[in-house]
């Protein structure tokens, strides 16, 4: 049965069993396209489909106690976009940085609004979508797609309570429930709850944080069956103020040295405050033998306010420059999501099709609250005292609405060509709509139509090796403006972005591997450097080479390597001084190495030890300076054995074992510094 449950806002995709046992490996692992919902849709024998998708399994993301960007970091192609240790991760994937509104997605459906880094406690999966994959959403990134699938209730009742913690002071635990009901077990649910007292090593810069969710399943009757998934988090921490980038002095930008990362310059006063709901329903009807329909809807939710301080003007030699502080209060976010969609499987002669048509919505719409900066005071990055508290204003607050919408209705058929043959064409139709409420309460809105064509081939070479190639042409929403800019808040109009792939995988003889050649062209959205306007100026396009290898050397031994070499520039329309100069914060170089060994004398042990390097990365559009590249060492071990009959897992890692000070992003004119070495430990006992 094909797509029998879908998980793409476009497409099904068949089924294509891992190529190697991540649970053990505890690394990332490669794979191609495979029912993002995880609810078991799909066929094995439909053949796999011209994309690159790299899973990250529940046991990897269990000691990651800092959300999805933790998750996904040896992920081949994946950069951070912030500091470590902020509430809201942010990163890049293949250079281009993913929007926070639409390229997070729950179980393959609901792009949820991220104001706080999604949570992974309930998570069965994370899964980095990228290729054709990114493109398959409507308005989505073309570099990819962070899809979180929840865990649902199994055959086997789940008990489990999870203690965890870092050498900061962090503390948290956890319980995950899992049961069937009735009288054939029709009706399943999973609850996960956890609470958590954050300190991310940023002495004053504690916090607290809760996390609820439900996952509910229940089969009607044969034909019919319903899935809802309920989340609701929170956090209340001090956030760490920001180091702006120094303006430019005869065309050079001066990098300060990195401060030390554990001394605190906003106050404990710096609140920020994100709360997020997430709501989603679908049903799957079986119409007839071969034929399927889907209907899904969903929504998410998020509020937040906050202090964000910036440091500028300061003095390279004693760091004293001037401290502003943004204070944005009841900031609010809505998301809704629609889709349904009918997929069935037929034969026409020779040739096996696998047929999706269906039509989604999107909605996105942010009340943005009118914004206060004030001077807090003189503050030395490196040798901070505790700002004052700025004064709350007391004026009403006025309200710039925006929303932007879109529609799309596609078409896409799997086509085994052949026994070694597959053929992969489709096409989108999206309706795009935008609304800004500018400052004097005008609206303007911008509407666009675009076809998105897809196409893509695949050859097994051999069994276990396939070539593909794919071209796919979609619609992405290029932001709104930040805050500083002169049209701060304002939604640019959507661009079509092309990415073109050419890839090879295989899984022989215990070498699992994935390498692929990628070209995207996308808008360029930039502040322009002199007249401070945030606008489309162009395009930037992304030509790189990626892979990713596991190799079991034998029952003890297992080495994972990732990396990805990126070539990016912009082509600018306006602003000629752009040309052909790199895009902030994107390393031509990255890759990481772990090698893991499972002990022959202690069942159930687990050592691993590894290093990620990230190159160096110019701080502007303009090129006028870099931060240096960076290799980062870790190590871990983890324990797996039985307490009174009970299954227990214990695991213990160390990051950044040198303890390097590093710079670990520059974006949007600021800084983010990294964080000195840390402990991490996590215990999970079933009762």
């Amino acid at each position: 049965m094909l797509c029998s449950a879908i998980g793409f806002a476009g497409m099904c995709l068949p089924v294509w069993d891992a190529i190697a046992d991540d649970r053990e490996k505890k690394a990332p692992v490669a794979q191609n396209a495979a029912d993002p919902a995880g609810d078991g849709g799909g066929a094995a024998e439909a053949g796999s489909l011209p994309m690159t998708k790299t899973v990250v399994s529940s046991e990897d993301i269990e000691d990651k106690q800092d959300g999805y960007a933790e998750a996904v970091k040896n992920v081949a192609g994946v950069t951070s976009n912030n500091a470590r240790g902020t509430a809201n991760d942010s990163i890049k994937i293949r250079g281009i940085q993913l929007n926070l509104f639409n390229s997070y997605r729950l179980n393959g459906g609901l792009p949820t609004a991220g104001v706080i880094s999604s949570p992974t406690e309930n998570k069965e999966r994370v899964e980095v979508l990228k290729g054709a994959n990114a493109l398959m959403f409507g308005i989505a990134s073309p570099g990819g797609i962070v899809n979180l699938v929840t865990k649902r209730a199994g055959d086997k009742d789940v008990a489990t309570a999870t203690t965890s913690g870092n050498s900061f002071g962090q503390y948290g635990a956890a319980v995950d429930l899992g049961r069937r009901f009735g009288e054939d077990k029709q009706v399943g649910l999973r609850a996960n709850a956890s609470a958590t007292h954050y300190e991310n090593g940023v002495g004053g810069a504690s916090g607290n944080g809760k996390f609820v969710s439900l996952a509910a399943d229940w089969q009607v009757y044969r034909d019919l069956s319903l899935k809802f998934d309920y989340e609701h988090y929170t956090r209340d921490v001090a956030e760490q103020a920001l180091i702006n980038v120094l303006k430019p002095v005869n065309g050079v930008i001066q990098v300060p040295r990195v401060p030390d990362p554990t001394r605190l310059l906003s106050g404990t006063w710096a609140l920020y405050s994100p709360r997020t709901d997430n709501y989603q329903l679908r049903a799957d009807y079986k119409l007839a033998k071969n034929w399927n329909l889907m209907a899904e809807a969903g929504q998410s939710r998020s509020y937040r306010s906050r202090f964000t301080t910036r440091i500028g003007n300061y003095n390279l030699d004693t760091g004293l420059g001037t401290a502003t502080t943004n204070i944005v209060r009841d900031q609010r976010y809505v998301n809704k999501f629609y889709r349904t969609e009918i997929d069935g499987r037929f034969s026409t002669g020779i040739f096996k099709h696998d047929v999706t048509v269906g039509i989604s919505s999107s909605e996105r719409d942010a009340n943005q609250p009118s914004t206060v900066s004030v001077v807090t005071g003189q503050q030395s990055i490196y040798n901070p005292t505790p700002l004052p508290a700025p004064r709350i204003p007391t004026a009403p607050l006025t309200y710039t609405p925006q929303r932007s919408s879109d529609i799309g209705v596609y078409v896409y058929d799997a086509v085994q060509l052949h026994r070694q043959w597959k053929l992969l064409v489709g096409l989108r139709e999206t309706f795009y709509e935008a609304t800004n409420t500018n400052a004097n309460g005008s609206k303007t809105t911008s509407r666009s139509r675009t076809r998105s064509p897809a196409v893509g081939l695949l050859y097994d070479v051999l069994p276990h090796t396939t070539l593909y190639a794919s071209y796919m042409k979609g619609l992405e929403e290029t932001g709104s403006a930040p805050i500083g800019a002169v049209n701060q808040y304002q939604i640019l109009p959507p661009a079509s972005a092309t990415q073109v792939e050419i890839g090879l995988r295989t899984s022989v003889n215990g070498v699992h591997g994935n390498v692929a050649l990628f070209d995207i062209s996308r808008a360029n959205a930039v502040v322009d450097p002199v007249s401070n306007i945030f606008r489309l100026d162009g395009t930037n396009k992304f030509q790189g080479a990626e892979a990713t290898v596991s190799v079991d050397i034998n029952r003890q031994w297992t080495v994972n390597a990732a990396g990805q070499y990126l070539r990016a520039e912009q082509n600018p329309h306006f602003n000629q001084t752009l040309r052909g100069l790199v895009p902030e914060n994107t390393p031509k170089l990255t890759g990481n190495l772990t090698v893991v060994h499972k002990s022959p004398w202690l069942q159930g042990l687990t050592v691993n030890a590894g290093v990620a390097y990230v190159g160096p990365r110019f701080v502007n559009a303009l090129n006028q300076a870099q931060i240096p590249g960076v290799a980062l060492y870790s190590a871990g071990l983890g324990y797996a054995t039985r307490i009174a009959g009970r299954k227990a897992a214990f695991q213990l890692s160390v990051d950044n074992l040198s303890n390097k000070r590093y710079w670990n992003s520059v974006s949007s004119g600021t800084y983010g510094a990294g964080m000195e070495r840390s402990l991490r430990f996590n215990a999970k006992v079933d009762f």
